[in-house]
């Protein structure tokens, strides 16, 4: 299997590259990298062209259009890849669930896409999704849709709701973002804080 990180964002409410945010004792990238290492045979990071990246235990591939969103990013991931699903996740994710992940690898055989559901919202950058999808995100970045939900009407989708997520991640940590300095504060302080 494999596991598509996206790092190829603006970072622009955090003011710095959130890829290098120095996390656990090394960059959030090469944390992150490490975290999924154990399930996935094969990582794709995503980043934007030219971006500072440090030496990864993974392929490094490049959008061809910079700041595409998530779109793009999911777009240029399942092209690079062999597998038919991939595993995606934003690269500020530093608290991912490893059974939660698992639970959604198991979903994936009759769908297009499989996205977990928590605080009312999907979560599309924690997420299983075909290579079939392709077509379809090719078209949205043809036509400026570039919000990953949009896809989801488009395919077939399973909805993972908050009541299964929770016998997996019952605090719903996996979707944990780092958008801000506050935010990053907050991590770094649940991060030390964890038994």
């Amino acid at each position: 299997m494999t596991a598509i990180i996206l790092a190829g964002g603006r970072s622009s409410r955090m003011g710095t590259a959130k890829a290098l945010l120095p996390f656990a004792g090394e960059p959030l990238i090469v944390h992150n990298v490490r975290k999924l290492q154990p399930i996935f045979s094969d990582i794709v990071v995503v980043a934007a062209p030219g971006q500072p990246l440090p030496v990864l235990p993974a392929r490094v591939i490049h959008d061809e259009d910079a700041y595409q969103g998530p779109v793009g990013g999911i777009y240029y991931g399942l092209r690079a890849i062999a597998d038919d699903f991939a595993f995606v996740i934003s690269c500020d994710a530093p608290f991912a669930s490893i059974p939660l992940i698992h639970e959604l690898l198991r979903l994936r055989t009759r769908h297009d896409i499989v996205v977990p559901q928590w605080g009312g919202r999907p979560q599309p950058l924690f997420a299983v999704y075909r290579t079939t999808v392709l077509p379809v995100l090719a078209a949205q970045l043809a036509a400026g849709e570039l919000r990953p939900v949009s896809l989801f009407e488009k395919v077939t989708t399973r909805i993972v709701h908050e009541e299964e997520i929770r016998r997996f991640d019952p605090a719903g940590d996996s979707f944990i973002n780092m958008n801000t300095p506050g935010e990053y504060a907050a991590a770094l302080e649940r991060w030390t804080a964890a038994p």
